[in-house]
């Protein structure tokens, strides 16, 4: 059987497509260069502490909408067209950021930049996981984590020393670059064989798979067409996705979510400069930019590990891994707190949270950041796939929404170590939920994957 020639097209479009979350970086990360401006004067707007924290906080609520509408799309128009129309509603927040001074329209900005990246969190890794070969889907879903660490490494590298101006206009470019440049992406096969077309399925395959070999595309064409035909059988409902037989996967899902944003990263990530600012002796900027690069080099790294790893094995060292981090940290703060008039101690433990802050950035990115993406996009049949992808995304955005507007408040009423010995909490749940249920899809078809789950369901459904 011939295999395809080229995986260049897969690549590419992977890369391309991960663009999109270069924006969702660069607006995770703003409030941390931006919050400064706003207390010191910088940005010449009066704003309140509270008001802040619901610019900060309202991103992740406004992605709710958008997780619906990028469920609506893809299933009507199509994975490419979906993915391109994320940029508008993106655009416009970013603009009205750039023009506004009043806290209240800065609100209403970050909830449309908010359901820009809704749309492009739920459509990208069905894109990328139906696309892509089985040896490197892993891989190719990793591209998310290292364009997101990218946008945010822009942000953190040059915010701090840019006026506020120019730092917003740094968002914008960001929402109009991958409008451009994926205009030219190949359509989801899957997507046109859920609906019936299969001549346009094959075209696109092909030129996906880089293969002029019309026998073997046909062959695989087959394969995809009867597992696609048998979950069309059942309807996108939310009924049909609440049957006994997707239960496990829901739960899966819906624990990998907990753990991915209950953990606190789009907290530390927006508020990573006023930590160390206000907390510690430490140049908050020179940490921002030192996390930035770190992010960014951990995320690389974690695309090549995905090659020659499992999703289980790499999601349990980072779950473990971030659970010591934030301890690290809590201690830290907790002895600022309780040694605060003895400044020796705490210069000689200086160190500490950095460490900290940079391991829990690694080793989030070794996992946590993006294999849940990819476990939610490969673990659903086609026919529940944009529905179950919105409703968990939807989810993260409850969670982010939680974690960044409440992080301010438990702050300040119970110190800043009580935040991070939280989120390890969460993450300790997390070492034992990852070793006991999530299963391991490397090197597994999507086809594969989704038989092993529903063998596995049917078999736990007979022993009772």
């Amino acid at each position: 059987m011939s295999q395809p020639k080229s995986r260049k097209v897969q690549y590419l479009a992977g890369l391309c497509v991960s663009f999109a979350f270069t924006f969702t970086g660069a607006v995770i990360s703003w409030p941390s260069p931006a919050l400064p401006k706003f207390i010191y004067g910088e940005a010449g707007i009066e704003i309140t502490d509270e008001q802040s924290s619901w610019v900060v906080s309202l991103a992740a609520l406004g992605a709710l909408p958008g997780c619906y509408i990028g469920k609506e799309l893809s299933e009507r128009v199509g994975r490419r067209l979906t993915v391109l129309s994320a940029s508008l509603p993106g655009f416009l927040g970013a603009v009205i950021i750039l023009v506004t001074r009043s806290p209240l329209l800065m609100c209403f900005a970050r909830v449309l930049m908010g359901i820009g990246n809704g749309i492009t969190a739920v459509v990208t890794m069905i894109y990328l996981t139906e696309i892509a070969d089985k040896e490197i889907r892993g891989s190719l879903g990793m591209f998310v984590q290292v364009m997101n660490n990218l946008g945010s490494l822009a942000i953190y590298s040059v915010g701090p020393f840019v006026s506020y101006t120019k730092l917003n206009l740094i968002v914008v470019s960001f929402s109009l670059c991958f409008a451009v440049i994926c205009l030219w992406i190949p359509e989801s096969p899957y997507y046109h064989l859920a609906n019936g077309r299969l001549a346009d399925a094959k075209k696109q395959f092909m030129i996906i798979k880089g293969t002029k070999d019309e026998t073997w595309a046909n062959e695989q064409i087959d394969v995809m067409r009867i597992h696609v035909q048998e979950n069309m059988e059942n309807k996108t409902t939310l009924m049909e996705l609440a049957k006994m037989k997707y239960r496990k996967t829901i739960y899966i899902v819906s624990g990998l979510k907990v753990l991915q944003y209950m953990t606190g990263s789009l907290a530390i990530q927006s508020y990573v400069e006023m930590i160390f600012r206000r907390n510690t002796g430490i140049s908050g900027p020179l940490v921002s930019i030192l996390y930035g690069f770190v992010q960014l080099g951990a995320g690389i790294t974690a695309t090549f590990l995905c090659r020659f790893f499992g999703r289980r094995i790499l999601l349990f060292i980072s779950t473990f891994g971030v659970a010591i981090s934030l301890t690290l940290v809590g201690v830290y703060f907790f002895l600022l707190s309780s040694f605060e008039g003895n400044s020796e101690i705490m210069k000689s433990l200086w160190l500490l949270p950095i460490i900290g802050v940079l391991s829990f950035n690694i080793l989030y990115a070794v996992g946590l950041g993006n294999i849940p993406y990819i476990l939610q996009a490969e673990l659903f049949p086609i026919n529940v796939k944009s529905l179950a992808s919105s409703i968990a995304t939807m989810m993260a955005c409850i969670f982010n929404f939680i974690v960044t507007k409440l992080y301010q408040s438990v702050k300040d009423a119970f110190g800043l170590y009580t935040v991070f010995w939280l989120f390890a909490s969460v993450a300790y749940i997390g070492v034992f939920f990852t070793y006991f249920f999530v299963p391991e899809t490397k090197g597994k078809t999507l086809e594969e994957v989704q038989d092993n789950i529903r063998s596995d369901e049917v078999e736990r459904l007979n022993k009772r």
